[in-house]
């Protein structure tokens, strides 16, 4: 028997990796997740990682969109007045001006076999072709896991910023972890998008970053690891296509 998990309470897609995104009311996801999600990172010119701002917090100054779709360039606001797009020869200058260190801007078209991100002193991981997400092409929060986590330490501000997903889920009035129970699971939302659970998201230092009116605050993945194991969300990949509305129902199929 199905059962009601919420809502679609936010929707947010990524265009250059670790750079803010953009929030959206309403999205296509096809088999590979949102058009354009991570479509873009950064690649340090000296040895080929991919740039994360799990070490590079710099990042988090930026801001990426598109603002005449996925099918056209992106848009990079430094957030200085300064912009640059995807598409103009002079962004991979502007970004190492900034950033202090020479990086190459690469897209959707990238097919160099070295994936390696940055994660930390003692290791990396290969992004899978097509995008540059960590490990799934969607990332599912809700908003009972947030106030969980909250709670764990109220002076901290556990904002949903910090934990980038794609879909955030209001759960109204139910507490906890609940995306503990999800993995392997199912999931429905609107009419005919599907989801199904794989694993729980791993977090890292990147939700400690400073962002916006965001300050540093190393507590936050430090309360995540002692508190619930070092994750916080869930990965999921897409069993059938659909668009998705913020309001729209999010309901966990059985089997």
């Amino acid at each position: 028997m199905s059962a009601p998990l919420g809502t679609v309470a936010a929707l947010w897609r990524y265009p250059v990796k670790s750079l803010r995104g953009e929030r959206l009311e309403r999205v296509a996801i096809g088999p590979s997740g949102i058009a354009g999600d991570r479509a873009f990172a950064l690649r340090d010119a000296r040895d080929g990682r991919i740039l994360s701002a799990k070490r590079t917090a710099a990042l988090l100054a930026f801001r990426a969109a598109y603002p005449e779709g996925p099918e056209r360039p992106a848009l990079i606001d430094f957030g200085d007045g300064r912009r640059t797009t995807s598409a103009a020869g002079d962004a991979a200058a502007l970004l190492s001006a900034v950033l202090g260190r020479a990086v190459e801007l690469v897209g959707p078209d990238d097919r160099r076999a070295d994936r390696r991100v940055e994660w930390d002193d003692e290791m990396t991981f290969d992004a899978p072709a097509g995008a540059f997400v960590d490990l799934a092409p969607l990332h599912v929060l809700t908003t009972a896991s947030l106030a969980a986590i909250g709670a764990c330490r109220p002076e901290g501000r556990f904002d949903v910023r910090r934990f980038r997903p794609n879909l955030l889920v209001d759960c109204g009035a139910r507490q906890g972890f609940v995306e503990d129970d999800l993995e392997g699971k199912a999931l429905a939302i609107g009419a005919t998008l599907r989801l199904r659970v794989f694993m729980p998201t791993i977090r890292c230092a990147l939700t400690t970053r400073a962002q916006e009116d965001l300050p540093a605050d190393p507590a936050i993945l430090r309360t995540v690891v002692e508190r619930h194991g070092g994750n916080l969300g869930v990965y999921a990949r897409v069993e059938a296509a659909g668009e998705v509305r913020v309001g729209d129902p999010v309901v966990v199929l059985p089997g």
